[in-house]
C-alpha cells in the first residue's frame, strides 16, 4: 500500500499476547517489554525520510533513547521518535498520522484512541475482533486444509482440542509433537514433547486450555529449512511481497532471519526442497478465500521443508508484520531508493 500521508510506526511484538488477553488494558511479560524497548526502531528501514515518526510504547528516558540501535540513523533521516506522553500532550499534531503497528489488538487501539482520538485508518473494534479470530491457530489449520491438494502425504493436518484425555493419548502414542497455544508468537506458547515426560506436558496443557480454551497438536518434523512467504492485503486485494528464511530451535523458538537477498533466498529454498513457485499461487487463493474478506494489512505464512524435501505450505499464519517483511522492504529501499507501504 502506497501513501503520501505521514505514518506513525509502532513496534509492539506483544500483539499476539494482547490478542489472547482481549483486554483494553494489557501488560506484556517482562521479557517481551525488554524486546519491545531494545528493538523499538525496527520500522526504521520502512519509514519515509523527513515525514514519518516512530512511537515508543515504553517509558524510556531521553538518554536511553539515544542508546537505541540506529538512533542516529533515525535522526539523520528526519524520523521523529515519539513517546506516549508527547502524543497525549499534542494530539492535534498526531491526528493526521496513519498508525501502522507491528500488529493490531484491542489494547493498542484504545491506547491510541485515548491518547490522540481520531486517526486515519484506525480500525474498529469489529476489525480487531476479526484480527483476533483469524490469528487463532485454527486458521492455519483451515489454510493447510485448503492447500492439501498440493501437499505431500508426509505432511499431516494438525488438530485443535480441549480434551486433556486426548492430549494424553496422543502424547503417549508419540512424544514427537508440538503442543501450541491458540495465540502466541516467535515460538513462545509452544511445547515440544520430544524429550519431556507426561508430568511436564499435562500441567502445561491444562494451563493453556484454562487461559485460551484449547490447544493445537501438531506433528514435529525433521526440518531441513524454515522459510516464509510475505504478503500485504488491502481491500480484498492480495499482494505477494517476497520470501524470507529464518532459524528456529528444535523447540520451535524463533532465532532470527537470514540476511539474504531474494535471489539468494530462492536459490536456498530450491536446494533444500522440492520447491514449486505454483505454491504461491495456491497460497494467494487461500488468502483471498479465508483471510482477505475480513482483514487488510501485512501477513506472513511460515512454511517448512522436511528432511525428505516435502513442504508444509502453512505452519503458521501471522496477521502482522514480520522480520521477513522488514528485510524485504530494506532490500527494496536499497535497490530502488524509495519504497512506501
Amino acid at each position: 500500500m502506497q501513501t503520501d500521508s505521514p505514518v506513525l510506526w509502532i513496534f509492539n511484538p506483544d500483539t499476539d499476547y494482547a490478542l489472547a488477553s482481549n483486554r483494553r488494558y494489557y501488560t506484556p511479560p517482562a521479557s517481551v517489554i525488554t524486546l519491545r524497548r531494545n528493538l523499538a526502531l525496527t520500522f526504521l528501514p520502512i519509514a519515509k525520510r523527513g515525514q514519518d515518526a516512530i512511537l515508543l510504547l515504553d517509558n524510556i528516558s531521553h538518554p536511553e533513547i539515544e542508546l537505541l540501535s540506529n538512533y542516529r540513523e533515525a535522526i539523520c533521516n528526519g524520523i521523529e521518535i515519539v513517546t506516549i506522553e508527547q502524543l497525549r500532550n499534542n494530539p492535534e499534531k498526531w491526528c493526521s498520522f496513519i498508525p501502522k503497528p507491528w500488529g493490531w489488538n484491542k489494547s493498542l487501539l484504545y491506547l491510541l484512541k485515548e491518547s490522540v482520538g481520531t486517526m486515519p485508518d484506525l480500525p474498529t473494534e469489529f476489525d480487531i475482533d476479526n484480527v483476533r479470530r483469524l490469528s487463532h491457530r485454527r486458521t492455519s489449520i483451515e489454510m493447510l486444509n485448503f492447500l492439501q491438494p498440493i501437499t505431500k502425504d508426509e505432511i499431516t493436518i494438525p488438530f485443535e482440542t480441549s480434551d486433556i484425555s486426548r492430549i494424553v493419548t496422543e502424547f503417549n502414542k508419540n512424544h514427537n509433537l508440538y503442543l501450541k497455544a491458540p495465540w502466541s508468537s516467535s515460538g513462545r506458547g509452544i511445547l515440544f514433547g520430544g524429550d519431556l515426560e507426561l508430568k511436564h506436558v499435562e500441567p502445561w496443557a491444562r494451563g493453556i486450555i484454562r487461559k485460551q480454551g484449547s490447544l493445537i497438536i501438531e506433528k514435529a518434523y525433521i526440518r531441513n529449512l524454515d522459510f516464509a512467504s510475505e504478503w500485504y492485503i488491502e481491500n480484498g486485494e492480495v499482494e505477494f511481497i517476497g520470501y524470507s528464511v529464518f532459524n528456529v530451535s528444535n523447540r520451535g523458538k524463533y532465532h532470527g532471519n537470514l540476511l539474504l537477498n531474494q535471489k539468494e533466498i530462492i536459490k536456498l529454498i530450491e536446494t533444500k526442497c522440492y520447491w514449486d513457485p505454483y505454491i504461491i499461487k495456491h497460497q494467494k487463493n487461500a488468502i483471498k478465500s479465508i483471510i482477505a474478506p475480513s482483514y487488510s494489512g501485512p501477513l506472513g505464512i511460515d512454511m517448512l521443508a522436511t528432511a525428505s524435501g516435502a513442504i508444509n505450505p502453512c505452519v503458521e499464519i501471522n496477521l502482522r508484520y514480520t522480520m521477513g517483511h522488514i528485510a524485504i522492504y530494506q532490500e527494496l529501499n536499497n535497490n530502488i531508493g524509495k519504497f512506501h507501504i
